[in-house]
């Protein structure tokens, strides 16, 4: 792992003295898998010393009845907040599906209390999952939505969506990307005897997955020679494996990677594959930005707001094995055009810097922050 990077720790702030901001996080454990997860950790290690986080886990991975009860535990704990003297903001995490019906539930307790609420959209395909809900449905999701005092979208595409379809008013919307760390420094990619592309995340079609594979499979024998190819991650990883077979030792498949063995995979590879079909602000790719990887990517959800092709690499059409093939045969022979989107690409994650992202997200903390109220209690 790069010296230069913080560990996560998950530290969550002590109790604080009466004036300072107090923040309960609603989401997946701390210690779950994907994008979320990952920044809610960073929520919880670089908050400003004013600001008190307290993480509520509101999903854990187990059988039907132990996430029914990672959630009444939840529910529970926001109960008892809302009866406390010193109020504190609900910043509530959701992505689509079961996340919404869940969270929609957390958020009407909320504003049935008349506490401060937070709503943080990262649902990939929450569109599609919106406009297949039943209309009754749909008009009860969209008047909870409607209720929070801050409503954050990661991009300007999700924006739009949300206050056309979902009627919510522009005054309550903030576009905040997603944070990432960045390294303070990078290796000397320069001169490496094989290009190595690297793809983290969940495996499977909306990632794109089965198209790289079959790009790289599909590379002129000469050029394949050269390269290497790894995929890292959890979802369809068998049928990944079965049909990388064919491709030997030139493909490694790894399960999910912990923080410092993800960070020693970026430093050893030369280009970041995510051709997906449906994103929010992929972290995976801010991640391999901040390592000042060029990428393949695509024009989907909030990947336009902070990726530009030609400038970062290359934007593919989604589904497209020529495009991916074509970026790849771009890159594996022309060292200095790699080299140089990898450098605009570091540059370009340094906009979305954690340290700066938090003092943002403190910001709206304390603009929206409640006074204790001194109630008596029968």
């Amino acid at each position: 792992m790069n010296a230069s990077l913080k560990p996560h720790s998950a530290r969550l702030a002590p109790e604080p003295p009466d004036g300072r901001v107090r923040v309960m996080q609603f989401g997946p454990s701390l210690e779950a898998r994907g994008g979320i997860t990952s920044v809610e950790r960073l929520i919880c290690d670089y908050l400003p010393p004013y600001v008190s986080m307290r993480h509520v886990t509101t999903f854990e991975d187990g059988s039907a009845i132990s996430k029914a009860s990672v959630f009444a535990r939840a529910v529970k704990e926001l109960r008892r907040s809302l009866d406390s003297r010193e109020p504190a903001i609900a910043h509530i995490h959701f992505a689509s599906r079961g996340s919404t019906l869940r969270k929609m539930i957390l958020a009407e307790m909320v504003a049935r209390a008349g506490r401060p609420l937070i709503l943080h959209a990262h649902g990939s395909e929450f569109d599609g999952f919106h406009r297949k809900l039943p209309s009754a449905v749909r008009r009860n999701v969209n008047r909870t939505l409607q209720r929070a005092n801050v409503f954050i979208t990661l991009s300007t595409q999700w924006r739009d969506f949300y206050v056309q379809e979902c009627e919510l008013s522009p005054s309550q919307v903030v576009v905040l990307p997603n944070p990432v760390r960045v390294p303070s420094e990078v290796p000397d990619r320069s001169g490496r005897p094989y290009v190595q592309f690297v793809q983290f995340g969940r495996m499977g079609e909306r990632k794109g997955t089965y198209e790289v594979l079959e790009a790289f499979a599909t590379l002129p024998e000469a050029l394949r020679a050269r390269t290497k190819l790894v995929l890292a991650g959890d979802g369809e990883t068998d049928a990944v494996r079965k049909r990388a077979v064919a491709l030997g030792d030139r493909v490694t498949i790894h399960t999910w990677l912990d923080t410092a063995a993800r960070d020693a995979v970026l430093e050893s590879s030369d280009v970041f594959t995510l051709p997906s079909r449906a994103e929010g602000v992929p972290m995976a790719l801010l991640e391999a930005m901040a390592f000042g990887l060029p990428s393949i990517t695509t024009p989907v959800g909030g990947i336009p707001d902070v990726f530009r092709d030609g400038v970062h690499g290359s934007m593919v059409k989604p589904g497209s094995v020529e495009q991916i093939r074509a970026a790849m045969i771009h890159f594996i022979e022309d060292e200095n055009a790699r080299l140089a989107a990898g450098r605009r690409a570091r540059e370009q994650a340094r906009n979305h810097d954690v340290h700066v992202w938090a003092r943002k997200l403190a910001d709206i903390y304390q603009r929206i922050a409640p006074v204790a109220e001194i109630r008596e209690i029968a």
